[in-house]
Order: structure tokens, then sequence, then C-alpha cells
């Protein structure tokens, strides 16, 4: 490539970001200046519709006009940096945090960082669940063992009930009667082990034995993380539910017999 088309290059992108309606690549044309310009609305709008489409309960949350100025927002300052806006905005939520017009809704970037999970399970790799008749063959080796994730598996972490949350959005499941958007739960399990994705809410004692195990850490650490929260935690439920849910996609290490 050579230096003058790498200059250009890096202009015509600037271009693209500047937030002034006048903008354009120094040396063009007022013709060339107003196609370009019709080329960077063009750009501005697939950005905030990909952004739209992979968090649509963040849409539903704000509206659509404070959306769009938020992602308007977001997409000037971060550029797609893949050939396909499949996963773009995987910021998003971080920007979201940040966001001052949006800290009324303390809620809502742990919102976007399910739906990011939710998308990420969806165009994860196919992979086979673990099958539980093969971890239970470990005997007491398994509470030694590290279970490595099904690519499809996500946990977020929120104080909110952000799984209830995106089951709200019109596009889900109808949300349960009651919500209360309070402090006070734990996180969310995203699944998609075969073709049907789901999103589970976690109670503290659940979702610290799910984050251990998903993290590399065994069994037995899970149950003491779990345990630790919540003194009667049931692990044998806990542990048998991941399996059947298809959490897992195999064993990271088989330990010797014996240890």
């Amino acid at each position: 490539m050579s230096a003058p088309l790498a200059a250009l290059q890096a202009e015509f992108a600037a271009a693209l970001g500047d937030p002034s309606p006048d903008a354009a690549p120094d040396g063009f044309s007022e013709a060339a200046a107003r196609r370009f310009r019709i080329y960077r609305n063009n750009v501005r709008v697939a950005l905030i519709e990909a952004l739209a489409a992979a968090y649509p309960a963040v849409l539903s949350l704000v509206g659509e006009p404070f959306f769009h100025r938020m992602a308007g927002v977001y997409a000037a300052a971060e550029p797609p940096r893949r050939r396909t806006l499949n996963l773009y905005g995987e910021n998003f939520a971080d920007f979201v945090a940040g966001f001052a017009p949006a800290g009324g809704l303390p809620y809502l970037a742990d919102v976007a960082r399910l739906e990011r999970a939710v998308l990420e399970a969806r165009h994860a790799a196919d992979a086979p669940a673990l099958d539980p008749a093969a971890a239970a063959a470990l005997g007491s080796g398994l509470a030694a063992a590290r279970l490595m994730p099904h690519p499809a598996t996500r946990l977020v972490r929120s104080e909110y009930p952000i799984a209830d949350i995106w089951r709200a959005n019109p596009a889900e499941a109808p949300a349960p009667d009651g919500l209360v958007l309070a402090a006070g739960a734990a996180g969310a399990l995203v699944l998609r082990p075969a073709l049907t994705l789901s999103v589970e809410a976690l109670a503290p004692g659940r979702c610290a034995f799910a984050e251990t195990l998903l993290e590399g850490g065994d069994p037995a650490a899970a149950h003491a993380a779990a345990a630790s929260l919540e003194e009667d935690f049931d692990v044998i439920l806990a542990f048998r539910e991941l399996l059947s849910a298809g959490a897992f996609a195999g064993v990271a290490n088989e330990p010797d017999e014996g240890g």
C-alpha cells in the first residue's frame, strides 16, 4: 500500500467519524463531498441498526429516540473493526455504563452485558455437551476435575434481575408478574448446548458455584464458594442441573486414581 493511499484511507476513516455535518476528506470536490456525506449517513444508520438488533432489551427500556442518540454517540467513537456487523458493539455495555444521560437506569449496562452474552452464545461454535454419565464415571476424582465450559455458555454477574428484565423485552418471553427492578440478584446464565438458547436467573450460591466452575475451578472449590453464601447449598442438585442444561463440553483434566 502506498503512503498516499494509506493517508487517504486514514483521512476517509476519520471523516466518517467526524460529527461535523460538513466533514469530508480534504481534496474532495463538492460533488464528491456530497456523495461522501450520503455514504457517511448510511454507515451511521447501519451501525445504529446493528446495535438495535443486538441490544433490543436496552432499546425497549430507553425508547427508540434515546437509544438512537446513545448508539449514534457510540458509533462515532467506536467504528467497526470486523468485516461483518453481526458482532458489532463488543464494548457497548461499558459505554452505556459511562453514558451520563442513562445514569437513572443503574441496571441498563448489565442488561447490555447480558444481551452481549446472548449474542455471543448464538454465534458460538457448536459442540456436544458433556454427558452426565461421563462425569459420574470419574467417581471420587470428579471433586478435583476441571470442566471445560461449552463454547456457548456465558455467565453475567449483576445486582439486578437482568434475566427477568431481558425476558420482559417484547422479542422474548413475557416477563413474570410483579417484576421488581431492585438490587439483590446475583447473575444470569446463558446456555445454548444445541440450537435452543436459554437464560436462567441465578441466586447468589448457584452463581458462585457456576462461576467457579466456568473459570476453571474444581467442584470442591465451587462448593466452598457457594456454601460461603448459602449454608445449606445443595451442591449435588446444582451440579446435576448444570450438567443436564449442557453448561459444559468436557473434562479438561481427569485426575489419576486416588486424587
